[in-house]
């Protein structure tokens, strides 16, 4: 079933070029989709149009059937979140827990059962002994963790993760990285991650890649992936497991697996064969 549908959608930001250039797709509830491509081929400016950040001028974003517009953005918005690739432009409170009662107090939650909310969104981040500290006293990743507790208080049905990895540290990352895989393993919420990060990218239901603003490809990663020369037409890299299935390929050994491990086995059957 599809969440969300994008139908011939475009988008400029001037009148000489247009960011976003009759890209469609849709995604499916409950998925977690990549969306990768160079900068400057649209990734972002996508994101904000799904999230309402930017006017749909041109197309058509629909979710759950109902077309994104100016009389129903607000309620729409209520549906998803977003999580920027700077954790300090998100703070608003001035300790973690007021910053996760931000979104609530919004929403009029009452009082008496906000502390329980932010205490069952702060645990699941694990962050539940960091909620009196200020944010700026947190570390990347752990101030990307209080900007995703206060986006899950809300109970969206749609997280976009608008490269909220690129600017930590590699402990930030993985940290993150754990937490989308964690959320996407479970049915409820729909994850859309624009991205650079190419393992990633492997770990996604689907991947949508841009070009220049336009949709360049749309499929399962792994079938994404095994068109090396046609993402290096576009300047992306390739998974380290590509590569490898390359370099064997030149010497007309072919492998078939999706991981490491298996292209081993397949490796030591054919030996063994000999």
């Amino acid at each position: 079933m599809s969440l969300i549908e994008i139908k011939n959608v475009s988008f400029s930001y001037n009148e000489t070029k247009k960011a976003v250039n009759d890209v469609s797709f849709d995604v499916e509830q409950g998925s977690y989709v990549t969306v990768i491509g160079h900068n400057g081929s649209g990734k972002s400016t996508l994101a904000k149009l799904i999230a309402g950040l930017l006017p749909v001028k041109e197309g058509k974003i629909l979710i759950d059937g109902k077309e994104v517009n100016e009389e129903n953005i607000s309620s729409m918005r209520t549906r998803l979140g977003i999580v920027f690739q700077n954790p300090d432009n998100q703070f608003i409170g001035s300790t973690v827990r007021d910053d996760i009662a931000f979104g609530l107090e919004n929403k009029l939650v009452k009082s008496e059962d906000m502390d329980a909310i932010i205490d069952e969104y702060a645990k699941k981040v694990g962050l539940e002994a960091f909620l009196n500290y200020e944010p700026q006293n947190l570390s990347g990743g752990q101030k990307q963790r209080v900007a995703i507790a206060g986006i899950l208080a809300m109970k969206p049905d749609i997280i976009i993760f608008d490269e909220a990895t690129s600017m930590l540290d590699p402990k930030g990352k993985k940290e993150i990285k754990k937490l989308m895989y964690d959320l996407a393993s479970g049915d409820d919420i729909t994850i859309i991650s624009i991205t650079h990060d190419i393992e990633e990218v492997l770990q996604s239901d689907d991947c949508v890649v841009l070009n220049k603003g336009k949709l360049f490809m749309h499929d399962k990663p792994e079938e994404v992936f095994r068109n090396p020369e046609k993402l290096r037409q576009i300047e992306l890299d390739v998974p380290f497991i590509e590569k490898v299935r390359e370099a064997f390929a030149k010497h007309k050994i072919k492998l078939n697996a999706d991981d490491l491990k298996g292209m081993v086995d397949e490796l030591c059957r054919s030996s063994s064969k000999h």
